[in-house]
C-alpha cells in the first residue's frame, strides 16, 4: 500500500517509533508479561480480499486485508501466541481460570464471502480454529451491507460534489436529521471520515433515509461492486471446519441508537435463525462497530448469549465476559510506509506495546 509523498513522514515515523519502543522492552520478554495470561488477543477482521491495492480503489479501505497480507500476521502471532477457539477462551472466562501461556482467537465481522474464500482456506490448512459473527438477514440474499452502500453513495458524493461537506450538511438538514454532533466529530474531509462519524450516531431508519436521498443526488449503480455474503451452504461448511458461527444481529445496527423493542429483535432475533439453522446453541456475539452501552449489555445477557465482543478496552463490570476487548486489523495496521508488512508496527498492536492502537473514540455511557 504505497502512500502519497505528503503522508510518508508520518508512516516513517510511526516505523521507527514502533521499533523503538520493541527494542526498549525488549520485546519478546516484556510481551509476554505486557498482556495478561488471562486476556487474550482477539482478533477481529472484515473482509479478506485478493488484491488490497485494487480493492481498496472503490471499497472502504479499513475493512480490507489482503489475502497474502492476513497469511502474514497469522504466521507472526503464532510466534508468540496459541490459537484457541472462542469456546476455549468462554470456558476460562467462566471459570475465571487463566491460560497456562499467551493464547489468541481470530475472528471475522459481517459475513462477507470473501472470508469463505480466501481466509477459511488458509485456516483449515494451517489448522486454526476461527469465528464468523454474521448479519443474519443478508445471508443467501444479494442485498447490501448498510455500511457499505453508505460508503458507495457518500464516495461518489464526495468525488462530485463541488463542496461535498457542505452539501451534505444541506442534505441532512433537508431530512432533518442531526448535524451537530457529526460535523463536530471530524474534519469530514473524505468519505470514509464521513461515514466513520454518520454511522455511530444515527438509527438505521435514518441512516436508509439519508441513503435513499443520496441515491437521488448521485449516479451511482444500484448493484455495482456489491460486497457479497456468505450462503447457508458456506455457514455450514465453515462450522465444520472449525470456525464458530455467532451472531452480528439480523440487519447490522447501530445497538445504541436503537430502542429496546429494536434492539431485543436484533439480538434475539438472529440468534433464533443462527440456531434453527445450525441446530445448536449460539453463544458468541460481536457488537457492529464495537457500539454498546449498558442497556445493550443487558438485552443481550436477558437474550442468553454466553460471550460478546467489542472493539475497544471498555468493559461493563456487571458483565465483563459480555464484553471481551478485540483488536481490529486491516492492511494498514502493519505496514511501512510503503505497504509492506512491519514486524515491528506489527507487534507493537498485539502486544499491547502501540496506546494508538487502543484508543476508543465510541460512547458507551448514553
Amino acid at each position: 500500500m504505497p502512500h502519497r509523498q505528503a503522508d510518508r513522514w508520518r508512516w516513517n515515523i510511526r516505523v521507527a517509533l514502533a521499533s523503538a519502543i520493541a527494542g526498549v522492552y525488549r520485546l519478546e520478554h516484556h510481551a509476554r508479561r505486557a498482556r495478561e495470561q488471562r486476556r487474550p488477543l482477539i482478533l477481529g477482521y472484515h473482509r479478506v480480499v485478493e488484491d488490497f491495492a485494487s480493492v481498496s480503489q472503490t471499497e472502504m479501505p479499513s475493512m480490507l486485508i489482503g489475502r497474502a497480507m492476513f497469511e502474514r500476521h497469522i504466521e507472526w502471532v503464532g510466534k508468540s501466541f496459541q490459537f484457541v477457539s472462542l469456546d476455549d477462551i468462554a470456558e476460562h472466562v467462566s471459570g475465571g481460570r487463566p491460560f497456562t501461556r499467551p493464547v489468541a482467537a481470530i475472528t471475522f465481522d459481517d459475513g462477507y464471502r470473501d472470508v469463505y474464500e480466501n481466509a477459511f482456506p488458509v485456516l483449515r490448512r494451517k489448522g486454526i480454529p476461527g469465528a464468523m459473527f454474521v448479519v443474519t438477514d443478508l445471508i443467501s440474499r444479494p442485498q447490501w451491507q448498510t455500511h457499505d452502500r453508505l460508503y458507495h453513495l457518500v464516495d461518489r458524493a464526495f468525488n462530485t460534489w463541488d463542496d461535498p461537506k457542505r452539501r451534505l450538511f444541506e442534505l441532512m438538514t433537508e431530512l432533518r436529521l442531526p448535524t451537530d454532533h457529526i460535523f463536530c466529530r471530524g474534519s469530514l474531509n473524505s468519505s470514509m471520515s464521513a461515514v466513520s462519524a454518520l454511522l455511530p450516531v444515527l438509527p438505521q431508519a435514518d441512516v436508509r433515509r439519508l441513503m435513499n436521498c443520496l441515491e437521488t443526488r448521485v449516479d451511482v449503480d444500484a448493484n455495482g461492486d456489491m460486497p457479497l455474503s456468505l450462503t447457508w451452504p458456506m455457514v455450514h461448511e465453515m462450522r465444520r471446519g472449525g470456525v464458530t458461527i455467532g451472531s452480528h444481529t439480523r440487519s447490522h445496527v447501530c445497538l445504541p441508537m436503537e430502542n429496546p423493542e429494536a434492539i431485543k429483535e436484533e439480538l434475539e432475533g438472529s440468534k433464533r435463525v443462527l440456531e434453527e439453522e445450525l441446530g445448536d446453541p449460539i453463544e458468541h456475539f460481536a457488537y457492529p462497530d464495537g457500539q454498546f452501552n449498558p442497556g445493550v449489555v443487558s438485552a443481550l445477557h436477558d437474550a442468553g448469549y454466553r460471550c460478546a465482543y467489542t472493539a475497544c478496552t471498555h468493559g461493563d463490570a456487571s458483565h465483563p465476559e459480555l464484553t471481551l476487548e478485540r483488536l481490529l486489523l486491516w492492511e494498514g495496521s502493519s505496514v511501512d510506509a510503503d505497504g509492506r508488512f512491519s514486524p515491528a508496527v506489527f507487534n507493537c498492536q498485539i502486544h499491547d506495546l502501540w496506546p494508538p492502537a487502543r484508543r476508543c473514540e465510541r460512547t458507551h455511557h448514553v
